[in-house]
């Protein structure tokens, strides 16, 4: 038998999302129709936790990589989640065996949050809880995509980021979702608010914890936690969508920021389009160009790997014998990645000003490099000296600009300039 006082009822339904559960799913599925469809279903995701008005599609556009989950084998999720209501020491798991959403009930994982419980800095205290939004606000996502899942709740107050993640690192097995709730800066002008959170964007992208730990995102520690864990366990980081409040449902004076990122291993469910895949498909393509016929055609490659159907950017880099022969490519992501991947291979090898176009003959001694581009960010600096500090050798491409004038250096730059001063100057 069990006890009413168990389950955690909602605490902000009809505030932060609709009450009835007719209407929040119907607001939910909408959010998910307009979100572009996932490729493969991540180990980890960074989502916003503010009202659905104002985060709902962030949110959606990470909720839509996941995939559904069989009754019999349900989706164990760690969500992490800062406490905005009640300061703490470490962190809480509670002592419910649910939480309740208008849409029903999500089990807690017991014997995992009995692991957890016997921790250092861990409690079962369930007043953190009782009230906190950044958690609840995921479930009703969660219940429409997965449907199926073993949630372990843990809301954390002053812990370190490096702390939280060698307590995931004991327990959180590959085949689990890792999610930390997050909203980035809060109620400043729309463009402060978008240069504030350029440094939050990058330290993501490049995942970096330390520079994601100067950030103001109030779920910092947990995101801080993924990106340790990212790090440790080399998943690379996907932007998923990023706005504020002044895009979605508020005014721009004073905005709140939201980001979706998603996380995979460097090899796994994506390992049909990593970059050590491409290549071989760019040469494909120019082999049969070159001999007078038709070239590797989109619509097969995205048939085949839902991912090259989305939105990318790449550079190709020829090279035959150390030197450079063509390199052309785009910085930012406008269609379809198989379409980009194609054009920019036939590009570096036909029309690249600098060199007279590739032949059938010598197209067997180039070494063909195909390099994806995260979205460009804005990369803040106080001085010279910080600029150098914050410079990662063999991760970070640099586009300078002025007057008018551009330069792209691709992080290969660096296999020529390992030394930050000398690829700056």
């Amino acid at each position: 038998m069990h006890s009413e006082t168990d389950v955690r009822p909602p605490a902000v339904a009809g505030s932060f999302y609709p009450n009835d559960p007719q209407v929040l799913r119907s607001m939910i599925r909408q959010f998910l129709e307009r979100a572009p469809s996932g490729a493969a279903t991540p180990c980890a995701m960074v989502a916003p936790h503010a009202g659905y008005i104002y985060s709902g599609y962030t949110a959606a556009c990470a909720y839509r990589s996941l995939a559904k989950a069989k009754p019999d084998k349900p989706l164990r999720v760690f969500l992490l989640s800062p406490s905005h209501r009640l300061p703490f020491h470490g962190l809480s798991v509670g002592n419910y065996r649910a939480y309740r959403t208008p849409l029903g009930d999500v089990p807690i994982d017991q014997a995992m949050v009995e692991q957890l419980a016997l921790l250092p800095d861990v409690s079962r205290d369930p007043a953190p809880h009782q009230q906190e939004h950044a958690l609840e606000v995921h479930l009703p996502f969660l219940q429409e995509t997965v449907e199926h899942i073993q949630l372990v709740p843990i809301i954390f107050g002053r812990i370190s980021g490096g702390h939280l993640a060698d307590m995931l690192a004991r327990l959180c097995q590959p085949e689990d979702l890792l999610l930390a709730s997050t909203d980035l800066s809060h109620f400043y002008p729309y463009d402060e608010a978008r240069r504030l959170d350029s440094q939050a964007l990058a330290a993501l992208a490049a995942v970096d914890p330390l520079a994601m730990s100067k950030t103001e995102a109030c779920g910092n520690t947990g995101v801080c936690a993924v990106l340790e864990l990212a790090r440790r366990r080399q998943w690379r980081s996907v932007l998923a969508d990023y706005r504020n409040s002044g895009d979605t449902a508020g005014g721009k004076d004073r905005v709140v920021g939201y980001v979706s990122y998603l996380f995979y291993p460097a090899k796994g469910a994506e390992g049909a389009t990593s970059v050590n895949t491409l290549p071989g498909v760019a040469r494909l393509h120019l082999q049969r160009v070159l001999r007078g016929e038709p070239g590797v055609q989109a619509e097969a490659l995205t048939s085949r790997v839902a991912e090259l159907a989305q939105p990318g950017a790449c550079f190709v880099t020829l090279t035959k014998q150390g030197q450079l022969r063509g390199c052309i490519g785009s910085l930012q992501a406008y269609r379809p990645l198989a379409v980009d991947l194609l054009d920019n291979s036939l590009s570096a090898a036909l029309r690249d000003p600098r060199f007279p176009p590739v032949t059938a003959e010598e197209l067997a001694e180039l070494r063909i490099e195909i390099s994806l581009l995260t979205p460009a960010q804005p990369f803040p600096y106080s001085s010279a000296e910080d600029l150098l500090r914050r410079l990662q050798p063999g991760v970070h491409g640099v586009i300078l600009s002025k007057g008018g004038r551009r330069a792209t250096f691709l992080p290969q730059v660096w296999e020529q300039l390992p030394d930050p001063r000398q690829f700056l100057q």
